[in-house]
């Protein structure tokens, strides 16, 4: 379920946000140049996207219920589905729709993250272990 696990802190919301964005650009760096054709030839490349849209998923499932709430024009349910499609049903994927959404969608959903990253600041000293790993994520790319 979305929005369960960080219940009202901001600062978990913000570990989560840090990690949405850095695997969506990894998804999107993984696309960069790559036809629909190329992908689809490409067992690597699919496998890499595909980790890198579950691990969003995974993480829009821990924004707490209240942050989720208060964005209701982003897809947080879809998101956290297609994760649960990939992991549970990987032999069935849909590798077009796979790209597609990657490279239609990521680049606004990484705007709105990086807007909620702003919005909410990072206060390195306070955010503990998950926090500072997510922060080095981030900054590496």
């Amino acid at each position: 379920m979305v929005g369960k696990a960080s219940e009202n802190d901001p600062r978990r919301d913000l570990i989560h946000l840090l990690q949405i964005r850095h695997e969506l650009e990894m998804a999107l760096s993984f696309l960069d140049g790559v036809t629909l054709e190329q992908f689809e030839d490409d067992d690597l490349r699919q496998h890499a996207v595909c980790m890198a849209v579950a691990q969003v998923g995974e993480h829009v499932k821990k924004l707490s219920k209240r942050f989720v709430m208060a964005q209701p024009e982003i897809a947080w349910k879809a998101i956290a589905g297609t994760r649960d499609w990939i992991v549970h049903d990987y032999g069935n994927l849909d590798f077009d729709e796979i790209y597609e959404s990657v490279t239609k969608d990521a680049g606004e959903i990484m705007e709105f993250v990086s807007k909620a990253i702003d919005e909410i600041g990072v206060p390195e000293d306070s955010i503990g272990d998950a926090g500072t790993q997510a922060l080095r994520n981030a900054r590496s790319i």
